[in-house]
């Protein structure tokens, strides 16, 4: 998902705004992890909370883009076969 957001004037800084839909997919409720790399911000939840099989299932089920097409190509390449 790509997003383009306004900057919010907050005092002398600025800051941006995120919605409750983004904030509940990814667990946020209270902080985030910020991590600045020389070509881009990264925002992460501090929770360390891996989500269980079932919960990834969930998540991935509700995806509506999910493209399995080239799923044959690729269970074919060789990986797995030990020779």
């Amino acid at each position: 998902m790509k997003l383009t957001i306004p900057l919010a004037k907050i005092g002398n800084s600025h800051g941006i705004r995120l919605n409750k839909q983004l904030l509940s997919r990814y667990g946020i409720e209270k902080e985030l992890e910020l991590e600045t790399t020389p070509d881009s911000i990264i925002l992460r939840p501090t929770n360390k909370n891996n989500l269980t099989w079932e919960e990834t299932y969930r998540q991935m089920a509700a995806t509506e883009n999910e493209d399995w097409s080239e799923w044959e190509a690729v269970a074919e390449d060789g990986l797995g076969n030990e020779d």
